[in-house]
């Protein structure tokens, strides 16, 4: 009998996938050099390794990535992993609501555009007030971040996602120990909030940047 494989890869996983795959498709489209192309597989070998943990079923079919060798391959290979990806917790226009209960008038995204299996944030921002909503899930429950971006746009490394992008500055307030004060957190994130997402491959990371801007 065959094992049904359940759903096993993060978002942040599949993007790690992905990036591997551009590593050994952009090697194998700019050398010949066997040894180059070993040493490259073998990196990305062990960087799947080192951030995945997999039964021998999981193993097999991530193993497949290493048989890739154009993009309409990779293409085909990355469509088979989507039924193995854990999507981001569906939200409703009611749980936004409750999340940020303070917000009077909240203007809400359009949440039928929004792909679950490829975002590990979700985020939107309101040009008219400069403010960015940010939603993130930690232990299996939803938490609510919201911030002001800036105007300014320059190019620099994204607090989030760690890549360089356009960034833009997104400022946090928490309330201080004190009665009265405040904290303020100043970061430069993506600008491109799809573009940030798709950028993730450390869970991990992106819920520590989150966790220290609300503390």
């Amino acid at each position: 009998m065959t094992q049904i494989i359940q759903p096993f890869l993060t978002v942040a996983n599949y993007h790690l996938l992905e990036q591997q795959m551009n590593k050994i498709l952009q090697t194998l489209a700019t050398t010949k050099d066997k040894n180059v192309i070993l040493a490259v597989r073998g990196i990305v070998d062990s960087e799947i390794t080192a951030k995945l943990v997999l039964s021998v079923e999981e193993a097999q079919l991530i193993e497949q990535l290493f048989n890739v060798t154009d993009r309409v391959q990779g293409e085909a290979y990355l469509e088979q992993l989507k039924p193995y990806v854990i999507p981001f917790k569906a939200v409703t226009p009611s749980i936004l609501k409750s999340l940020f209960k303070k917000e009077k008038k909240l203007k809400l995204p359009n949440l039928e555009e929004i792909d679950l299996q490829q975002i590990c944030y979700f985020t939107w921002d309101d040009y008219g007030t400069h403010r960015k909503y940010v939603v993130i899930e930690k232990d299996k429950q939803f938490k609510a971040i919201k911030g002001t971006i800036s105007n300014e746009t320059i190019k620099g490394i994204c607090s989030i996602c760690n890549r360089h992008a356009d960034v833009h500055l997104f400022t946090t307030s928490v309330k201080g120990r004190e009665i009265g004060t405040f904290t303020n957190h100043s970061n430069y994130i993506c600008v491109d909030s799809e573009q940030c997402n798709q950028h993730i491959t450390d869970l991990e990371k992106t819920k520590a940047f989150f966790e220290r801007i609300t503390h």
